[in-house]
């Protein structure tokens, strides 16, 4: 039999071969979204599920979750598949796929092509080796060559009509906005409204995990005292003499109205550590429970900045009805960076204090 090409708009066929859409950049750019999809997912799930600070994930974090997305694509895409008989991208682009006789894929049909698509499309993610692929399957494409892994199915296209490029981009913004309100959520605290010590200190200890403070070998147990871990075999090094702040709790009918703490250090050759870390704790602790401290709150960057711009320095200001005041005394030390006291070295004695508190008025 010869093989006579016809063709239409959307996809081609060639004598007794399937239909096929030879669109390289929409079937490209389908995939690219669902992937992106997958990959908010997997991130959501590890914001709420782990705490894991999606703003700050490294890169190697980042390179892990791309990874990651490729499994979860492997498992839901051939669910897609037998269901609808496309994906979401492939849904806003109008792309379908199907048997020859018109039925949609089985899961283990779907399976098949997924994987053919991870290996052979997109090298399994293998920098570098999976830019090759990707190369090798647009020329395949714009050539009108039928990819391996399409080879038993009927691929078409509705149509190319302007308005889905709009439809990608909403889709995007969409998918975005949904990430950026779990990242925005992240930043409340477990306890919102007025807190008991316990909840307090709850909140301190939410947010020093999910900034990833290290405290060594101590915690801060429920009644906001320092404590050792049972078992720590970590080896922690330390630059900068930081002690650890003995917290004071004023309460009004069992909720916390005032947490305070001091510090006096006399004649030390350490060098001292600043204590923002501390203080930033608490007061986020304390502010992110308030009803000021909203989804997408500034407060806690106000308070952020206002407290690393006065290292070793008074100050006194007023975020969501609370008060935060401190007040910073020392002699025989100068500033080394933005965080270090070092001792000079042609003094004969070395003195700091630091008074911090932060107050509310109980609504009770």
């Amino acid at each position: 039999m010869s093989i006579k090409e016809t063709g239409s708009t959307y996809f081609s066929v060639k004598g007794d071969e399937l239909p096929q859409v030879y669109h390289p950049w929409r079937r490209y750019l389908a995939r690219i979204f669902d992937i992106i999809m997958y990959n908010v997912l997997w991130s959501i799930f590890l914001g709420l599920t782990f705490n894991v600070n999606l703003a700050t994930r490294s890169n190697w974090g980042n390179l892990l979750d791309t990874f990651l997305a490729i499994a979860i694509m492997l498992v839901m895409e051939p669910l897609w598949l037998r269901l609808l008989g496309n994906t979401p991208g492939k849904i806003i682009f109008g792309l379908r796929i199907e048997k020859p006789d018109g039925r949609h894929l089985s899961y283990v049909e779907g399976l098949k092509r997924t994987w053919g698509v991870i290996g052979m499309g997109m090298g399994y993610n293998i920098p570098i080796y999976n830019f090759v692929c990707l190369w090798k399957s647009y020329k395949l494409c714009s050539e009108k060559e039928v990819q391996p892994w399409d080879e038993s199915v009927v691929y078409t296209l509705k149509d190319t009509k302007w308005y889905r490029g709009l439809l990608y981009i909403g889709a995007h913004v969409a998918v975005f906005a949904v990430l950026f309100t779990i990242m925005s959520a992240q930043r409340l605290p477990p306890n919102r409204g007025d807190l008991t010590v316990a909840e307090f200190v709850e909140n301190y200890n939410y947010y020093a995990e999910f900034f990833g403070v290290d405290f060594g070998n101590e915690f801060l147990d429920e009644n906001g005292s320092w404590t050792e871990k049972e078992i720590n075999r970590t080896i922690h090094i330390v630059i900068g003499k930081t002690e650890k702040p003995e917290y004071h709790f004023t309460t009004e009918n069992g909720y916390v109205t005032e947490v305070s703490f001091e510090i006096e250090i006399e004649n030390r050759e350490d060098w001292l550590g600043s204590y923002n870390t501390h203080i930033i704790l608490n007061a986020i602790a304390f502010a992110g429970a308030q009803n000021e401290m909203g989804l997408f709150s500034k407060i806690p960057h106000r308070i952020e900045e206002q407290i690393r711009h006065h290292t070793f320095k008074d100050f006194h200001f007023e975020e969501a009805g609370i008060t935060f005041v401190s007040d910073t005394e020392y002699s025989g030390y100068e500033e080394w960076g933005f965080d270090f006291l070092v001792p000079k070295g042609d003094a004969n004695e070395n003195y700091f204090k630091l008074d911090f508190s932060m107050s509310k008025q109980n609504t009770n």
